[in-house]
């Protein structure tokens, strides 16, 4: 409904253009209204232009990024995304966490293991707490390409503690990214909520998104890491390093189907 909403504002837009000249509060009122619809039609328009700078995602088929979305020798184990060919599928990639081994230094957010963005982007969305049944997670979104149809590709980070919040907006405290805001590869752009004493658990889910008029597509894999990172990423799992049984080589998306595939480059075993 919002969007046949937009869709017809530049003809209200003419429409009220073309009324009589009024006088007195008839004339301020139409003035007014017109106001109004330009100002909305304005902020559509920007809205639409920040996306216009973004690499194609076919850039990423080559042009890999070496920085990953953790420091490597933060994470305790970890798996690709897993695709729905895989024995044991799952929608998106993780790095786990030993809780045992956070904070270090303090009970401040930067002592905990720093997230960052492994390629220039535009935040596209943060949810700063995300009730679940048995946990509250929160996570945020990094458009970081487009491509010829529309699509606007999302690299989507999800922060699981395995616990609830343990107070009202402390997760808030852990992440340092708004909405619309533009971030560089590098940038550290939220820290990794950890309990002490729990034990393994804490992981970052992440995934690449295809987003079209609001609308989000399959996960993707995450594809878009130099194989040096790929290799180090693999070599620290550890109870999720096999497939039901089946090794699994470095890559960032294992057996996965034409549509879990960002690049268009159909069904595949090995994405890297």
């Amino acid at each position: 409904m919002r969007i046949k909403k937009i869709r017809f504002l530049p003809i209200i837009l003419i429409s009220i253009l073309t009324l009589p000249a009024s006088v007195g509060q008839s004339g301020e009122l139409h003035f007014g209204i017109i106001k109004a619809i330009e100002k909305k039609l304005d902020k559509l328009k920007k809205k639409a232009d920040i996306y216009s700078e973004l690499p194609d995602i076919s850039t990423f088929i080559s042009q890999k990024s070496n920085r990953f979305i953790v420091n490597i020798e933060d994470i305790n184990d970890g798996h690709p995304l897993k695709g729905r060919r895989a024995k044991t599928p799952h929608c998106g990639a993780h790095v786990d966490f030993d809780e045992d081994e956070w904070p270090k230094g303090g009970s401040a957010p930067e002592n905990y293991p720093h997230i960052y963005a492994p390629v220039d982007g535009i935040v596209y969305r943060v949810d700063y707490v995300y009730h679940l049944e048995l946990q509250d997670r929160y996570g945020f979104d990094i458009a970081f390409a487009k491509d010829n149809d529309g699509y606007i590709y999302i690299l989507s980070y999800g922060v699981e503690p395995m616990v609830f919040e343990p107070s009202e907006n402390l997760y808030r405290s852990f992440i340092l990214i708004t909405e619309g805001q533009k971030v560089k590869k590098g940038d550290i752009i939220a820290y990794a909520y950890t309990e002490t004493g729990k034990g393994p658990g804490t992981h970052i889910h992440f995934h690449i998104v295809p987003v079209k008029k609001g609308r989000g597509g399959n996960f993707m894999a995450p594809a878009i890491f130099t194989k040096t990172l790929v290799d180090q990423f693999q070599a620290k799992w550890d109870l999720h390093k096999n497939d039901n049984g089946d090794p699994m080589p470095p890559c960032m998306g294992y057996k996965l189907e034409a549509d879990e595939n960002p690049f268009g480059t159909g069904a595949i075993d090995i994405l890297w």
